[in-house]
């Protein structure tokens, strides 16, 4: 068969995808990344969408896990231009009455808890018990995890029982994240401002059940919510650097539309417009579905694995996405001695109590646009004015459906970011319209036309609930991102451990690509 030809072939240029051809291409592979847009990166995205010079994030901000990453170390991507800035004053919620209430850094833990105690000293008594009593334990038993193979539910178990921490870990993991909170805490407040990091960047809603382990990983402080400064693409071009000075390739504006298959083994890919590059190693880091449905197509697979890939299941929320070029940055009305918020890298405002999540994803889950208005949102600008020299950028994104009932995207978008500014005025009364250069918004549908990856505008690329985590991410049977056909293997943020700028489904795919390989490890003993 004619083509170009390659020891590896890898279907997508987001970070995953990027991560898995740099680690290969330092072993000595010849590798070729493919990429349907011109821009690499994937979710690593920052663009011009309002004005010329104002840089807007359009996908992902917070990147929670760079101080634990091995890649970043791995590849040195320091050493390729990614900057990271990781804000002193974490998180913040403004309430209605001017009040605030911060989550410092973890060099900060008195500042987080004097906060906390203007709300409930009892809640910053414990907010500090907890972070004594996990933080050890999340960076030594639960990090590592992150990076490795997904074990059996026997072994996780066996695992964690030898301990005390580890039964109290299983016990809050068969709780949701909202049962551990209200367990924990009695302010809800403070209940609120926890659970407001989880949706984004973890894909975990407050009532997942089995999911209430994410709590203390969240106020353990052991993943530092970070900026890449310059915007999220300076770590996508830091990777792609690093790919090309190792010798990888990446070939952009190449759509794959057929996996090619001979004799149950993978052994390339051809574009929509009939260009085919050859390999003996193909790995997809595109969602689970498009992969097996329509790359590799069901009359190449088992029927039972087929109905498997179909039940798999897809975000039940999308975002919302406002962005705004402003003269100047918002300023929040608040009252004395709360002034701090104006300073938070995460914003919640909205999300007061943990009623208001349950309230909105009602709406979510009937196809309703939330009536009640709340965001995640952040002010880039504040930490990083590169991204609007003239200016200032700031975003809302709000927890929506992919599907209207009764309404699409384009005839609501309008009305529906007026009313996100309006609200955001209420608490910034400088965000008036002469202040506002210019908006733009993003919907779910645009999410999906822009990365198809993103099926149905959902960032996670399946649901991060019990049923499609760990062992059974995506299926048990791609679990450990080998597949059915013999050198075909799978490595996006339908696998392990899942979606957000954490990198594990890449670095873990090279290590079990090498392993099949028999090559050494390039980057074990550094």
């Amino acid at each position: 068969m004619e083509g170009e030809r390659y020891d590896v072939l890898i279907i997508g240029s987001g970070h995953n995808g990027l991560v898995l051809g740099c680690y290969l291409a330092k072993a000595g592979l010849k590798v070729c990344v493919i990429e349907r847009r011109l821009e690499a990166g994937g979710g690593l995205s920052t663009e011009e969408i309002t004005i010329p010079g104002f840089a807007h994030n359009l996908h992902s901000y917070f990147h929670d896990t760079v101080n634990i990453m091995p890649p970043y170390t791995d590849l040195k991507l320091e050493e390729h231009n990614a900057r990271y800035y990781c804000p002193p004053v974490q998180a913040g919620m403004i309430l209605p009455d001017g009040r605030s209430l911060c989550f410092y850094d973890s060099d900060n833990l008195d500042k987080t808890c004097e906060s906390i105690a203007r709300f409930s000293s009892k809640d910053a008594k414990t907010w500090r018990e907890i972070v004594a009593n996990y933080g050890e334990f999340v960076s030594t038993v639960i990090v590592p995890a992150l990076y490795s193979p997904p074990a059996p539910p026997s072994e996780q178990l066996i695992a964690l029982e030898g301990s005390p921490e580890g039964m109290e870990w299983l016990r809050i993991g068969r709780m949701s994240p909202r049962e551990v909170v209200d367990e924990w805490f009695e302010n809800e407040h403070v209940k609120a401002l926890v659970l407001h990091h989880l949706p984004i960047p973890r894909g975990v809603l407050p009532d997942y059940a089995g999911l209430g382990a994410v709590i203390p990983l969240v106020i353990s402080q052991v993943e530092k919510s970070q900026m890449a400064l310059g915007g999220s693409h300076i770590t996508a071009h830091a990777l792609w650097r690093v790919l090309l000075a190792s010798g990888g390739e990446i070939a952009s504006l190449t759509h794959v539309q057929k996996i090619l298959i001979e004799d149950g083994k993978a052994i390339g890919v051809e574009s929509d417009n009939g260009r085919r590059f050859l390999a003996p190693v193909v790995v997809s880091t595109v969602d689970v579905k498009q992969t097996f449905l329509k790359m590799v197509g069901e009359d190449k697979l088992d029927p039972g694995f087929v109905s498997h890939v179909k039940g798999f299941r897809l975000d039940e929320f999308s975002v919302f996405a406002v962005h705004l070029a402003l003269r100047e940055a918002p300023k929040f009305k608040t009252q004395p001695g709360y002034e701090d918020i104006n300073q938070a890298f995460r914003l919640n405002i909205g999300f007061d109590t943990p009623d208001d999540y349950s309230e909105i994803l009602a709406d979510v889950r009937q196809g309703r646009l939330p009536e009640k208005l709340a965001f995640i949102a952040s002010v880039p600008t504040w930490f990083d004015p590169s991204q609007a020299p003239s200016g200032h950028t700031a975003f809302l994104w709000a927890l929506v459906p992919y599907r209207l009932k009764g309404a699409n995207w384009d005839d609501v978008r309008d009305e529906y970011a007026k009313r996100c500014i309006a609200k955001l005025q209420h608490y910034a009364p400088n965000v008036t319209a002469d202040n506002i250069f210019a908006w733009e918004t993003q919907t779910p549908v645009d999410i999906e036309a822009r990365l198809v990856n993103m099926a149905e505008g959902g960032v996670f690329m399946g649901r991060m609930h019990m049923a499609q985590l760990e062992h059974f991410r995506p299926l048990p049977e791609l679990a450990q991102f080998r597949t059915p056909i013999k050198g075909l293997y799978m490595a996006g943020a339908c696998m392990h451990p899942g979606g957000g700028i954490i990198a594990g489904p890449g670095l873990i795919a090279a290590e079990i690509i090498l392993d099949d390989l028999k090559l050494p490890k390039w980057w074990e003993g550094q």
